[in-house]
């Protein structure tokens, strides 16, 4: 009994990370997809195309080499409602090496570290018997909880940085638990008008539920962004996931400056990794609100039979920075 209300959980919820791809390459199943759900309304609304660009504190998920280029503090929190009551959830806090001392260096010349927590949870999923017409004999929760420690260094005297981030994955299933430890890793080159950049996530680690360990999700990733107008931004990403065949994002960004401390952007994309669910499923649109070093994002994306994905986040950034190449700045 316990063993199909597990498996039924699975089913769900390995269902977020999008519907199998019958006939397209699949390479098989992992655990934890809730490791693929990106964080923030911002890079939602782009196709999750920004591990290209990762020029703020989401870079600890997208691409940790981002981080390395941040000279102030960020925090950022991010709210998606889904399907069936299930919510998914991030806090993410970045904090340049220097940025508490008075010294000559830039606050991130020792680098920039990040501290992260993604949650994904569900509630009253019944449990049933072995036939399928049993009636449900009670409801139980499930809960996927993933703890990241991250570092980004930018090269002195180069546009180019490296990062990493460690995870540590808490699984929960009715009274059925799992761990795992998983590794990020990427690299990126910024330039004033353009970005690009390459990474892995999820390198390593199983959950084990019973006796037989599921290996986390994997996917390679390279992408990159331009900037081919003031206060435009354009993004490109391609996946490569171990489990699953290649796919692409695809996402643009306008930034209106309303006032010197006031702006508002509008945002569109495309992910060809999450159109199987049909309908409008893998498009996606989005806004954001700027004030002074305040961002409030929202995004949208149908997912088809499941219904639709809403996604709120909010950035913070603290003390003053030397660096031009930010999305606060509408010049760049």
């Amino acid at each position: 009994m316990i063993r199909r209300a597990l498996l039924a959980a699975v089913l769900l919820l390995g269902s977020l990370a999008g519907p199998a791809r019958a006939g397209s390459g699949a390479k098989g199943t992992a655990a934890g997809a809730f490791l693929r759900l990106a964080p923030g309304a911002r890079g939602a609304a782009m196709g999750e195309a920004l591990g290209g660009s990762a020029d703020d504190v989401y870079a600890a998920w997208y691409n940790p080499a981002g981080l390395g280029f941040l000279e102030r503090v960020e925090a950022g929190a991010a709210h998606e409602s889904r399907f069936a009551g299930i919510s998914y959830d991030a806090a993410l806090l970045a904090v340049p090496m220097l940025s508490w001392r008075d010294s000559p260096l830039r606050a991130n010349a020792y680098g920039v570290a990040a501290l992260s927590v993604y949650g994904l949870s569900a509630s009253g999923i019944e449990r049933r018997g072995l036939v399928e017409t049993d009636a449900p004999s009670g409801k139980f929760a499930s809960s996927d909880r993933a703890y990241a420690l991250s570092y980004g260094y930018n090269l002195n005297g180069t546009n180019l940085a490296l990062g990493g981030t460690a995870k540590f994955v808490d699984s929960a299933l009715d009274t059925a638990r799992a761990t795992a430890l998983t590794w990020d890793g990427g690299v990126l080159y910024k330039t004033e008008r353009g970005s690009a950049g390459a990474g892995v996530r999820g390198f390593g680690g199983s959950l084990k539920y019973s006796m037989v360990a599921d290996p986390l999700p994997t996917i390679y990733y390279a992408g990159g962004s331009y900037r081919p107008r003031p206060g435009w931004l354009l993004a490109a990403q391609l996946d490569a996931p171990r489990q699953d065949g290649l796919s692409a994002g695809f996402g643009a960004e306008r930034r209106f400056a309303a006032t010197s401390e006031l702006s508002l952007t509008g945002r569109a994309g495309y992910n060809t990794g999450l159109s199987d669910a049909g309908g409008l499923a893998g498009a996606s649109l989005g806004f954001g609100v700027s004030w002074r070093a305040m961002d409030v994002d929202f995004a949208w994306s149908p997912s088809g039979a499941l219904g639709d994905v809403f996604k709120y986040s909010l950035l913070f950034r603290f003390g003053e920075g030397r660096s031009s190449i930010t999305r606060s700045n509408p010049k760049f």
